[in-house]
C-alpha cells in the first residue's frame, strides 16, 4: 500500500467539526488574562469550561479513525512502519483541524504534508517522533509527536512541567479507554537580542497534551506559533483526539530472539570479561603481527595490555568497546577500536554501503564466507582538505572490518595508521576470529552499563570519503576541496542528516557550495513545494528562480533552481528517492564574498578554507555537473 493509500484510508471523510472553535479560543483568550494561583476560583471555571469542550470531542465522530483500524503488522522502525504512522498523525491532525493547511513560517501553502519522521530510542524499545509545519487560519504553527513504549517514567517527568507559571490553563481527565490525559496552554515571554527577531519569536503561545495509554504507551503532542504577535488559532481540547486516534500507535515489539549458547564462562559487562576481550583481541594480532605491541598512546610506551580512551565503554553488556588503544608494529604505530554489538543487523544495515562507481567503490568489498559470516572491508580515503598537498582525494592506510556473524552478532574493527603497521587481510583476519565473541548477559535485574557512545552510527569518515569521490568524479580536473559541516548522529536507524560544504576551481571559475543528504525528508519535493522547506536547514539557499522538475528512469526525482540573486548565479539541484531519501547539492560563483549563497565559514573552516579565490561568470560547475553531482549512486543512496 502507498502513501497516499494510507493516508486516504486512514482519514476518509473529513467531518465537520462539533465544536464552536470561535467560542472556545474566545473563552481561553479571556482566560490568559488569568494567572494561575490569582484566583483559583476563575480558573477552576476556565478550566471547567475547557473541559466540557474537550469532553465533546471525545466520542464524536473525528474522535476517531474514519475506518476501522487493520491489525499493525509493520516492523517496529521500518520505513513502512514510519509511514504508517505518520499517515496516521496527519489524519488526526487533519481531523483535528479541518483547516490545516501544510506550510512553513511566510511560506506558500501547499498540497504535501509538511511533516517529518523517524525512529527514537533502542533496540527492543523503539519509539517515533514527529514534527511538522502547518497553518490554520492565518497563524503559523509548528508541531510535535512523540511516542513511547515504556512511557510511566515519561508520564511522571511531565507532571510538573503541565502547570507550569507560564501556564494560563491546565489540567487531567481521564479517556474513554482509560487513558491518563494532561493537558495545557501557555504563554511564553523572553527578552530577545536584536539579531536574533528574525530567527526567534519574543513571545510564543503553545498548547501541549500527553496521554499515557492502559498499555503503557506514552504520547505527547506539543504545538505553539512561530510569531510574537500570533494567538494559538485552535482550543487545546482539539488535540486530544490526536493522542487517543486508535490508529496512531507504535508497532507490535517482535518476539525476543532466543540466547545463543555459548561456551563463554565470564558475564557481560563485568572486568573479567573485558580482560577476556582485550586477550583474544591481544592473541589475533600478534597471530598476524608477532611484533605486536600494545603502548601507552600513539608512539608512547610499551604497555602489557591495551590502553584504550572511555574504559567504561569496556563494560558495556550489549556492545562493549575498546576506544583507539594505540599500539605499534616494529617501528610503525597505529590505534585499533574494537567493538562487538549483540544485536548487529540494524547497525550493519544502517550504515552506508560500498560504493559503486568512482574512487571509493575500488576500495570496499563485501564477501560471504561459508557458514553465513558477512564481512564489509573498507579502506578509507585520505584525510581530504585538510592540507594543501590534499586536493584529490587518495586511498588511506586507515581500514574499517566488520564482521557480522551468522548469530546476529556484528564485530567492528577500526584500524588507523600513518604508515602501513597491519595489512587490509591481517585486519580482516583479526575482524573474524572466532573469540572474539559476546558473553552471555548477566541475570535479570542486574544493574548493567549503558551505551559508550551510539553503535548504530559511527561512519563519518566513511561517509565523507563517499561524498568527495563523488565530487572528484563529477569535477576530475582543477581543484576541489570539502569539508564535513553536520555530520550523523546515532540513533536506531543511523544517520538522518548529513552535510559537506566545498569549493571548486577550475577553468577560470570558482564556486562554494553545499551538499545535503537526508535518509528521509518532510515532504515530496516539486518546484511546488520548495518553499515549505525548513529553512534552518537550508540557510542561504536560494529556492526561487527558474525551476524545473522531471522524473528519471529510476524513479528518483529531480528538480533543478537556477538563481541569480544580487548579481550572482546559483544551481541548485534535488533528487529524491520514492522513499525521500534526498540530496541537495547547492553551489554559486561567488566564493567567501559574504552573499546570502556563501556557504558557512565559521568555526575549522575559517582556519582552512582556501583565502583569495575568486569566482566568474558562472558556477565552476555546469548544471548538468550539479545534477550528476546529486544523483550520484554514492550519494543518493548513502543513506539508506
Amino acid at each position: 500500500m502507498t502513501y497516499r493509500e494510507l493516508f486516504d484510508d486512514l482519514i476518509g471523510e473529513t467531518p465537520v467539526s462539533t465544536v464552536d472553535v470561535d467560542r472556545v479560543i474566545g473563552g481561553q483568550r479571556r482566560a490568559r488574562r488569568l494567572r494561575i494561583g490569582a484566583g483559583t476560583t476563575a480558573v477552576a471555571a476556565v478550566v471547567a469550561a475547557v473541559l466540557v469542550g474537550t469532553t465533546s470531542l471525545i466520542g464524536k465522530p473525528h474522535a476517531q479513525p474514519a475506518k476501522p483500524v487493520p491489525a499493525v503488522t509493520t516492523i517496529p522502525g521500518s520505513d513502512q512502519d514510519l509511514d504508517r504512522i505518520e499517515a496516521a498523525v496527519i489524519a488526526a491532525l487533519t481531523r483535528a483541524m479541518p483547516r490545516l493547511a501544510w506550510a512553513v513560517k511566510d511560506g506558500p501553502v501547499i498540497d504535501t504534508p509538511a511533516w517529518a519522521s523517524d525512529v527514537m530510542g533502542q533496540a527492543g524499545s523503539l519509539g517515533y517522533r514527529g514534527n511538522g509545519s502547518f497553518r490554520v487560519d492565518g497563524v503559523d504553527l509548528v508541531a510535535s509527536l512523540q511516542i513511547t513504549p515504556d512511557g510511566a517514567k515519561s508520564w511522571q517527568a511531565e507532571e510538573s512541567r503541565a502547570c507550569s507559571k507560564a501556564a494560563v490553563e491546565c489540567g487531567e481527565q481521564t479517556g474513554p479507554g482509560g487513558e491518563k490525559i494532561r493537558y495545557h496552554r501557555s504563554v511564553w515571554e523572553q527578552e530577545v537580542p536584536p539579531q536574533l527577531r528574525d530567527q526567534m519569536p519574543s513571545r510564543t503561545e503553545s498548547a501541549g497534551v500527553t496521554a499515557l495509554r492502559r498499555d503503557g504507551t506514552f504520547l505527547n503532542l506539543s504545538l505553539r506559533t512561530v510569531t510574537a504577535e500570533d494567538n494559538l488559532p485552535i482550543a487545546v481540547g482539539q488535540l486530544i483526539p490526536v493522542v487517543l486516534d486508535r490508529a496512531v500507535v507504535l508497532a507490535p515489539k517482535p518476539s525476543p530472539t532466543p540466547a545463543a549458547s555459548s561456551t563463554v564462562t565470564t558475564v557481560a559487562g563485568t572486568a573479567a570479561d573485558a580482560a577476556r576481550l582485550d586477550a583474544a583481541l591481544t592473541s589475533a594480532l600478534r597471530r598476524q603481527a608477532p611484533d605486536f605491541t600494545w603502548t601507552t598512546r600513539w608512539g608512547g610506551e610499551d604497555s602489557p595490555t591495551p590502553v584504550g580512551f572511555e574504559p567504561k565503554g569496556r563494560l558495556n553488556v550489549d556492545a562493549p568497546v575498546l576506544d583507539a588503544a594505540a599500539f605499534r608494529v616494529g617501528n610503525r604505530a597505529g590505534q585499533v577500536t574494537l567493538r562487538l554489538v549483540r544485536e548487529g543487523e540494524p547497525t550493519w544495515s544502517a550504515a552506508p554501503p560500498c560504493p559503486t562507481a568512482a574512487l571509493a567503490a575500488r576500495h570496499c568489498t563485501v564477501t560471504e564466507n561459508p557458514g553465513g559470516e558477512r564481512v564489509r572491508a573498507r579502506r578509507l580515503l585520505t584525510g581530504f582538505g585538510s592540507r594543501p598537498d590534499t586536493a584529490r582525494p587518495a586511498a588511506s592506510n586507515n581500514y574499517l572490518i566488520e564482521s557480522l556473524r551468522p548469530d546476529g552478532t556484528l564485530v567492528r574493527l577500526y584500524v588507523t595508521q600513518d604508515k602501513p603497521a597491519l595489512s587490509m587481510d591481517q585486519t580482516i583476519e583479526v575482524a573474524r576470529e572466532a573469540t572474539l565473541v559476546l558473553a552471555p548477559r548477566p541475570p535479570a535485574g542486574t544493574a548493567t552499563a549503558g551505551f559508550y557512545g551510539l553503535p548504530s552510527w559511527d561512519y563519518d569518515s566513511v561517509a565523507q570519503g563517499a561524498a568527495v569521490a563523488a565530487l572528484d568524479a563529477v569535477s576530475p580536473d582543477g581543484m576541489i576541496y570539502l569539508l564535513p559541516f553536520q555530520e550523523g548522529s546515532g540513533g536506531p536507524n543511523g544517520a538522518t542528516l548529513l552535510s559537506y560544504n566545498f569549493l571548486v576551481q577550475r577553468g577560470g571559475l570558482a564556486g562554494d557550495g553545499q551538499i545535503i543528504v537526508e535518509r528521509r525528508a518532510a515532504l515530496v519535493l516539486s518546484c511546488a513545494t520548495l518553499g515549505a522547506l525548513p529553512p534552518a536547514m537550508h540557510q542561504g539557499h536560494a529556492h526561487d528562480g527558474e525551476c524545473t522538475e522531471s522524473t528519471r528512469p529510476d524513479g528518483n526525482r529531480v528538480v533543478t533552481i537556477v538563481s541569480r540573486p544580487a548579481g550572482s548565479v546559483v544551481y541548485g539541484v534535488f533528487v529524491q528517492r520514492p522513499d525521500r531519501g534526498t540530496v541537495e547539492v547547492v553551489i554559486d560563483n561567488r566564493p567567501n564574498t559574504g552573499a546570502a549563497s556563501d556557504m558557512p565559514t565559521d568555526g575549522d573552516f575559517e582556519r582552512r578554507w582556501p583565502k583569495g579565490v575568486r569566482g566568474g561568470a558562472t558556477p565552476p560547475l555546469t548544471l548538468e555537473q550539479v545534477t550528476a553531482l546529486a544523483a550520484h549512486p554514492d550519494l543518493i543512496n548513502l543513506l539508506p
